[in-house]
């Protein structure tokens, strides 16, 4: 039978639920059907029917993303992309992909962003990898800090009620500059913390913490426990202050041996704050996934470090409107960028042009993995220039 596409309304919400939940090994309760149900109101919902069956799905929603230079862009954020076993491997994944991306493009949004369940998926799609970040786990006993600002304010718990009055306003601020931090709505603040209990995994709910210095708070922890090891699920911060005294609260929770951190920015300084930096354990893994489906679009909207001149020859078979040759003229208060005949100086797919987008990695880095081709090591170091930010991206609460 052929699989039909098409955006569902509120009637098919719960059928549709349960088919994406299936797709990634769950099962939907009416916890979740009804939380899922109201993000599906704000965005676009993509259901892949077979019949009247929906087999497959996912849903967009639009949202301001940060870029380099202190600017936003409207970009598409994919969620809940699966296809439910018994469905696989007839191309309805790539049928949706298809379809979002023409969509967004014509929609104006000049990027598309996911987090991928499976890295192989979604490079076939001129998706790259544009962020990443680190899990820690440290033994208590190594927590010590040889340098640490000065903390004037406390940290105490809050409810989970109260959570969404302060969390989104202390994250805003915190992630202010930072590339990569996409503004979530009221509901989808409510998912991050609906703290459904097939969620906790062997661990138990959820705390909530904020630091607060004359009046104002400043910073939030969201952590579990698991037996003896602190789970810190998000720790943001918008002072150095207050950097200090979360990450010292967690070391500190008596009866723990263990602390656990997940999602944390690679640029996060705590590791040259403490004794002995060798105890911390990271590992790095991938983040953001982004995919540009309008280059000139999303090159003239970022700033950029230095001036230069780059003509790019894209490469996009999955978007063939985006594929072309274009000259960006950049400076840091601007930058304009427009179809050629010139020469390229350098060479490279959508992918490519994702990694190195945000600031994430380099067109170096990418010519020494033989990803892009340069016409000298001059055109890859003026690049690097071009596109090098204060901070690296990080998206700190992917729903």
């Amino acid at each position: 039978m052929d699989i039909d596409l098409r955006y569902i309304t509120e009637e098919h919400y719960e059928p549709f639920v349960k088919t994406i939940e299936r797709s990634f090994g769950a099962h939907a309760d009416e916890e979740s059907i009804a939380i899922f149900s109201r993000m599906l109101k704000q965005g676009r919902a993509l259901a892949a029917f077979e019949g009247e069956e929906i087999v497959g799905g996912s849903f967009v929603f639009a949202r301001q993303m940060n870029i380099p230079g202190d600017r936003e862009i409207l970009t598409a954020v994919v969620s809940g992309a699966g296809v439910q076993p018994t469905h696989r491997r007839r191309g309805i994944l790539t049928a949706m992909m298809d379809k979002h991306l023409a969509e967004s493009r014509d929609r104006g949004e000049a990027l598309v962003i996911l987090g991928a369940s499976e890295s192989v998926i979604y490079g076939r799609y001129g998706f790259g990898i544009a962020s990443h970040e680190e899990r820690w786990t440290i033994d208590r006993r190594h927590t010590a800090f040889a340098h640490a600002p000065r903390v004037s304010g406390r940290v105490r718990f809050i409810e989970k009620d109260d959570a969404p009055d302060s969390l989104p306003e202390v994250t805003a601020r915190a992630c202010a500059g930072r590339p990569g931090f996409v503004a979530m709505s009221g509901v989808e603040w409510a998912v991050l913390i609906a703290d459904m209990e097939r969620d906790w995994r062997g661990a138990g709910s959820l705390f909530f913490a904020v630091y607060e210095d004359k009046g104002k708070t400043d910073g939030f922890v969201i952590y579990r426990i698991r037996a003896e090891t602190v789970i810190v699920i998000s720790l943001v911060a918008a002072t150095r202050a207050a950097h200090a005294a979360l990450w010292q609260f967690c070391f500190g929770i008596d009866l723990r041996t263990t602390i656990e951190a997940y999602k944390v920015p690679l640029d996060d300084p705590l590791p040259w704050m403490l004794v002995e930096p060798r105890s911390l354990r990271r590992s790095t893994h991938d983040a953001m996934w982004l995919r540009i489906v309008d280059a000139p679009k999303a090159l003239e909207a970022r700033d950029y470090a230095v001036d230069g001149r780059i003509v790019f020859d894209l490469r996009d078979e999955f978007c063939p409107w985006n594929a072309g040759r274009y000259e960006l003229d950049a400076a840091p208060d601007g930058a304009s960028c427009k179809p050629t005949s010139a020469s390229p100086d350098i060479t490279l797919t959508a992918a490519d042009l994702g990694v190195v987008y945000l600031g994430d990695s380099s067109f170096s880095m990418l010519e020494r993995a033989s990803r892009i081709e340069t016409v000298s090591d001059d055109a890859a170091q003026l690049a690097d220039a071009m596109f090098r930010t204060r901070l690296k991206p990080w998206w700190p609460h992917e729903i």
